[in-house]
């Protein structure tokens, strides 16, 4: 379990659309940090607000003010709250960055930062009996948007012992 989880937009806002916020929180040893950044990533989709207005009540996920970019992180020229996650978790040598982009990911390995993205903390929720199975949570999500390529997807169901259909 975590100390801290510094979280994106994308895993909030795909977590939120399949009820996943409980896992999240649970998977973290403290309150998960959500930066004014990625607050404002998240108010300018098309359900942000209503995803705004339950960040706002639920009380184990804390708003924390944008900090100050270290150049190695603005470096790689990334979203203005991939950037905020990756600053935070900087300052705090303890915290795991909930990332699903790609590139943030990669830049998050090349300052040793820990990562996980939403198909994580969804395999994190099935490990710990928290769902009976990933597999229709997986299916929701990327019906919801989010790219998984299927060789990730076969890999992660075969970790939890789900297999895929035929």
């Amino acid at each position: 379990m975590p100390d801290k989880l510094i979280v994106n937009a994308s895993p909030l806002i795909f977590l939120h659309r399949v009820n996943g916020w409980s896992w999240l929180c649970e998977f973290s040893a403290s309150a998960v940090l959500v930066s004014d950044a990625v607050m404002r990533e998240i108010r300018a989709g098309w359900d942000g607000p209503e995803i705004a207005d339950a960040v706002a009540r639920e009380s184990r996920l804390v708003s924390a003010d944008d900090v100050a970019i270290p150049p190695l992180v603005a470096a790689w020229d990334l979203g203005a709250g991939e950037t905020q996650v990756l600053s935070h978790c900087l300052r705090c040598s303890t915290a795991v960055a909930v990332l699903d982009d790609a590139a943030a990911r990669r830049c998050a390995q090349s300052l040793d930062i820990p990562v996980v993205g939403t198909l994580g903390i969804l395999l994190a929720a099935r490990r710990k009996g928290w769902i009976p199975a990933a597999q229709p949570v997986i299916e929701q999500l990327i019906s919801e948007g989010l790219y998984l390529s299927p060789s990730l997807v076969a890999e992660a169901l075969a970790e939890i012992g789900e297999a895929l259909p035929h």
